[in-house]
Order: C-alpha cells, then sequence, then structure tokens
C-alpha cells in the first residue's frame, strides 16, 4: 500500500511539473506563426473619454484583453507586447461611442472582430454581455475567446 502511494505521489509530481500554466488563448502550433492573446497592462479609459474595456477568463481569474476609446484606437496584448488597432468597420445598436459590431485592422499583423450585447445599464455606463472577441493574424492564425465588460464615459 506505502509503495502504491509512493508511486502515485511521484507520478502526480512529475504531472505537476510538466503542466506550466499557459496562456488560455492561444492559437493552436508552435514556431509556425501562431500567438496567444494576453493580458493588457493598461485598461483604464482617459479622464473625459469614453470607450470599452473587454474581459475574458484565463484559469478563471478576469484577463483584461481590449480597452478601446471612442474616436481613437483600441488596444490588444499579443505575446505579452501591445498592439494597436484602427476602427475599420461597425453595425448594430451603440452607445457611449461604442457598437455591439466593430471591426479593427492594422496592428503589426493583426485584425481583430468584436461582438457585444448590451446589458443593464449604471451612471456613466452599461454592462456589455455575451461578448465574442475574434482576433486574426497575418500568417493565418486565428483566436477566438468569450468576452464581458463594460462601455462607458469616463468623468474628468
Amino acid at each position: 500500500m506505502r509503495t502504491m502511494l509512493t508511486i502515485a505521489l511521484a507520478l502526480l509530481i512529475g504531472a505537476c511539473a510538466t503542466n506550466a500554466p499557459q496562456p488560455r488563448y492561444v492559437s493552436p502550433g508552435g514556431d509556425d506563426g501562431s500567438f496567444a492573446l494576453t493580458s493588457l497592462n493598461e485598461a483604464s479609459l482617459p479622464a473625459g473619454k469614453c470607450g470599452m474595456i473587454l474581459w475574458t477568463l484565463d484559469a478563471n481569474a478576469p484577463t483584461r484583453i481590449l480597452r478601446y476609446v471612442s474616436g481613437e484606437n483600441a488596444e490588444i496584448a499579443i505575446n505579452g507586447a501591445p498592439v494597436t488597432l484602427s476602427l475599420a468597420e461597425t453595425s448594430g445598436g451603440s452607445n457611449f461611442g461604442v457598437f455591439e459590431r466593430q471591426v479593427f485592422v492594422g496592428g503589426a499583423g493583426y485584425d481583430a472582430s468584436v461582438d457585444v450585447n448590451f446589458g443593464l445599464g449604471f451612471d456613466g455606463g452599461a454592462y456589455l454581455e455575451r461578448g465574442l472577441i475574434t482576433v486574426r493574424s497575418s500568417t493565418g492564425w486565428e483566436i477566438v475567446a468569450p468576452a464581458a465588460g463594460i462601455a462607458g464615459c469616463r468623468g474628468k
């Protein structure tokens, strides 16, 4: 019995040692142009500006994945580096300078599309629900991640 416990413990420790945490939203592949959607360093709206912030869950913790300042640019992080994207297309309902469907282009070989639904409102904003962000690379890889967040305006 003791031998079986020792073997089970050795297997468990070995499995833990080989399963280092990885970013959850990674395009499949390896050194062939695949990429990871990672957390933004800065994810707040500037004072006096409107826009949106989107999160996804990574290891059961909210991870900031997109910031868009209305009338300016969007920002995502790829492999830990910030990527700036320009708004190219919008459709659907809008509020606070944010649309239900937005397409962003031109960031260092990456494009992104965002689909969200406006939820409950709050003073100066609204929740964004049932969102989906799709990030495509010029190499053909694509990441699709569920998202939620807020749209609103920050006071001065």
